[in-house]
């Protein structure tokens, strides 16, 4: 238990420490380069391996290697599970290079599909950019197949580190040799730090007594149990890669600077709402699975609702929150150097529209985990299907109808995840009926709650508009945050989180 405890600790600790260096890794690269068009074209090119990354191996080396594994490993097999580890990389890493060869060879056609609108010098400066940063899906594909070897073997810690070590690359660049090697430095720097996730794993994979061997069996039954399990839910990973890629692609025709404050924004959204709800979900994963798996109906529903629950308690107000003070957030976080006031209102607008869509976001993590706890990747896919139909469709109205900039962009991602949600929500509630008149009145009580909220924040807001961009955003955030928590705990919220809702 003890052992436990520190693991899951060191985890959090770790995923924790690499998301705030990403925040630092990010602010760095505001100051030194702001929203420019040289950052627009890094930005770009740095998508398109890690696009190809999560459309066709993400989801499938995260998903499907470690059950396939772990079922060798259970029965004592461990000669089958060394070999279908062998093939399973083989396959994935003969995939990548073929398309970093590829990539290198049409540097020019990968380019203009994610950034069409850019102007000539700045299509020229992502291709020599990309060409540099296409070998980053090699080692992205190596690093994620040797933590789902050693996560397999119990080893934790050093999987949870990787981020770490990829972040402290760059911003040892950026701190020390950025001025003199600028952007081209800047690709050089971010491979070395993707490669670096894979080497460091390496020692731990040999004291695991792991042999490599370029063997590759497409026979295995392990191999093809793979390819079955991670076709549905490959494609359910695909609406946040989508968004991001439909979102780049018309950014690219808007006023320089747009692609960067679109990336800046979501990477804070991301960070944001991916840390409570991602805490939530692999929480509660293994025991949807064996309520599900014991046909425990009832005992499936109240841990999903509870997990809805406390989802919407903590999202909600950070949602609403980073809504009315988008503008301050980042002056705080990005305002500095190269950072100018066009890149600050770029990026405000773009994190405002983004927010709007933090809770069915959420909501679409849980559910969808509780589709998979039912041996359900179909209705996540279907789902997805009608998100990107949805992205695609708003963005192109934003864009070349109403002409509503980066913030219209950020809005119609925010609206494909609704989309997204609706669909689960309705599939759900068909399976295992989950909204009932108790759970809508504690969402109630919470929407009362953040409504409360939201007013003492505003005249914070107003009050402290001439205190500086530091206060101008602690003074309402400390208001709001004053007034919701005693609220909750009036209406016995706080109660929800621990007690089961009978």
């Amino acid at each position: 238990m003890n052992k436990a405890v520190k693991t899951v600790g060191f985890i959090a600790a770790a995923t924790m420490m690499a998301k705030l260096m990403g925040v630092f890794r990010d602010i760095i690269l505001a100051q030194s380069f702001g929203t420019g068009y040289q950052l627009d074209a890094f930005m770009a090119a740095s998508k398109i391996p890690l696009l190809f990354f999560d459309f066709t191996l993400g989801a499938a080396i995260t998903s499907t290697f470690i059950p396939v594994f772990n079922r060798y490993l259970q029965r004592g097999e461990e000669r089958q599970a060394k070999d279908f580890s062998n093939s399973f990389i083989n396959i994935v890493v003969l995939i990548s290079a073929i398309f970093c060869v590829v990539g290198m060879l049409f540097p020019a056609q990968l380019t203009n599909l994610i950034a069409g609108g850019f102007e000539p010098e700045q299509k020229e400066l992502t291709e020599k950019l990309l060409v540099t940063l296409l070998p980053t899906v090699i080692f992205t594909t190596l690093a994620y197949s040797f933590v789902g070897l050693l996560q397999s073997h119990g080893e934790f810690n050093i999987p949870a580190i990787i981020s770490l070590v990829s972040n402290a690359a760059v911003i040892v660049y950026m701190l020390f040799f950025s001025k003199r090697f600028g952007i081209y430095g800047l690709a050089v720097a971010m491979l070395i730090g993707w490669s670096l996730q894979a080497i460091v794993q390496i020692p731990s994979l040999v004291r695991l007594k792991f042999r490599y061997r370029f063997k590759i069996n497409l026979r295995d039954q392990g191999i093809k149990d793979a390819f079955v399990l991670a076709l549905p839910i490959l494609v359910s990973s695909w609406h946040q890669p989508i968004c991001v890629l439909v979102n780049t692609r018309f950014a690219s025709f808007f006023q320089t600077g747009s692609v960067s404050a679109l990336e800046y924004a979501n990477r804070l959204y991301i960070i944001v709402v991916g840390v409570f709800v991602y805490a939530i979900t692999n929480y509660v994963f293994p025991d949807l699975s064996k309520k599900s798996g014991g046909g425990d109906i009832a005992g499936f529903k109240h841990i999903m609702t509870k997990s809805i629950v406390a989802m919407f308690v903590i999202i909600l107000p950070i949602m609403a929150g980073m809504m009315i003070i988008s503008r301050e957030i980042i002056m705080v976080v990005y305002a500095r150097g190269a950072f100018d006031e066009t890149s600050v209102a770029l990026t405000g607008a773009a994190l405002l529209f983004y927010s709007i869509g933090m809770l069915a976001y959420g909501a679409n993590e849980i559910l969808n985990k509780c589709f998979y706890a039912m041996t359900d990747g179909k209705t996540p896919m279907i789902a997805t299907f009608f998100g990107i139909i949805g992205v695609v469709v708003f963005s192109f109205i934003s864009a070349e109808v109403v002409q509503a900039g980066v913030g219209g962009l950020a809005l119609s991602a925010s609206l494909s995840t609704v989309i997204v949600s609706v669909v689960l929500i309705y599939k759900m509630q068909r399976k295992v009926p989950f909204i009932d008149k108790k759970l809508i009145v504690l969402l109630l009580k919470a929407v009362f709650c953040v409504g409360v909220m939201l007013a003492a924040a505003y005249i914070a807001k107003q009050l402290s508009a001439d205190m500086g961009k530091w206060l101008g955003a602690l003074i309402p955030v400390a208001a709001g945050g004053a007034v919701y928590l005693p609220l909750l705990w009036l209406l016995g919220m706080h109660r929800v989180l621990k007690e089961e809702m009978r």
